[in-house]
């Protein structure tokens, strides 16, 4: 006997009633991790967030991109005492894109390109952001072994083991060449994964209430008793019929459908706006500058400037001194230089500026 001849059986054959337990057809949430799970390539929910799952939190991406973006656009400038120096390193500023005495097979095997002192720095600060470490390659020395220029190694192109610095063929990349710079912290993929993760999942699950506003649950009011695999044969059918005739299902007495309507007023405003909360804390900065409002705050700020100098105060500079302080010591500087960013024109625009002088 088919199942839709046991589930919808004529008045002769149905006999005395019966209490049947109330079937329930949900979808399941395999959805929720078809994006990372199959970039990475692991089953289940344990599994582990990377920085490019972690850019899909529209929170995590922006305070990525504040964080990097207005650090990498303060200018870089050697000091001497309190005054800039009058000829700056050329690292510091040049743009002319040289890699020193690179051979092709080094460029390719440690994925450089020419980059600009911008690109440079941004994605130094994504390394501390999310990773807590960052690697520069000196691709031209002085007489002392200073860097002259310098590129930021990808990430994904190095790893230390045994206490040598390593290519992504475990070939050693010379170490007389390498500018380590430790973040401040160990990274927000470390200490804050379990926060982001939980963001992903809110965004994903955010999403799948807007296509899905309801769950349509499938009452089977017939006393026929239908097997597991008889009700996921059923609920396909459902979905199949409701995918193919625009939404417009046919049933008979045997089943009623019921919709159950999902309020999302919290999960898409108050949860999402939880989460980007999370997400400030984690990257050190005014909620504020993620769109997020904590309950009973009324922080206002008067100018750009004063949210910028809080900001710069008791988050940025974490990352500021963690950069400026490496770039200051004698391997990278002489003695009595030290490497700071001219915040005047980002803090107090009407402020003689500090930046390096500009070269003819």
């Amino acid at each position: 006997m088919s199942l839709w001849d046991r589930l919808f059986p004529t008045v002769d054959t149905l006999g005395p009633p019966a209490v049947l337990p109330q079937i329930e057809a949900w979808t399941d949430n395999s959805h929720l991790y078809d994006v990372v799970l199959g970039d990475l390539g692991v089953a289940g929910t344990d599994w582990p967030l990377g920085r490019r799952g972690a850019m899909r939190v529209p929170s995590v991406a922006r305070a990525r991109n504040l964080t990097c973006g207005s650090i990498a656009a303060l200018p870089l400038v050697a000091m001497r005492a309190g005054d800039p120096l009058t000829d700056q390193p050329y690292w510091m500023y040049g743009t002319d894109g040289q890699l020193g005495d690179l051979t092709t097979d080094q460029q390719m095997k440690w994925s450089l390109t020419p980059q600009t002192p911008w690109h440079r720095m941004l994605w130094t600060i994504d390394d501390h952001l999310f990773y807590g470490e960052s690697l520069w390659y000196s691709t031209r020395v002085d007489a002392d072994g200073r860097p002259m220029r310098a590129v930021r190694v990808p990430f994904d192109s190095w790893h230390v083991e045994e206490g040598r610095v390593l290519d992504a063929d475990n070939d050693p990349i010379p170490a007389d060449r390498l500018i380590y710079l430790p973040g401040p912290n160990e990274g927000i993929l470390d200490f804050g994964r379990d926060t982001i993760r939980a963001a992903y999942d809110l965004e994903h699950t955010a999403a799948d209430v807007a296509r899905r506003p309801f769950r349509l649950e499938l009452h089977q009011t017939s006393a026929a008793e239908l097997t597991g695999e008889e009700r996921r044969t059923l609920v396909a059918e459902v979905r199949a019929a409701l995918a193919d005739n625009d939404g417009v299902l046919f049933t008979n007495s045997a089943i009623e459908t019921k919709t159950h309507a999902l309020d999302s007023a919290d999960l898409l405003i108050g949860g999402r706006n939880a989460a980007a909360l999370d997400v400030a804390r984690l990257a050190s900065m005014p909620a504020a500058m993620l769109d997020a409002t904590a309950e009973g705050s009324s922080l206002e700020y008067q100018t750009i400037q004063g949210r910028n100098q809080q900001w710069l105060d008791y988050g940025l500079d974490l990352y500021v001194e963690a950069v400026a302080s490496r770039l200051s010591m004698d391997d990278i500087l002489p003695a009595g230089q030290r490497a700071v960013f001219d915040t005047s024109d980002w803090t107090a625009p009407d402020a003689a500026p500090t930046g390096y002088p500009r070269q003819d």
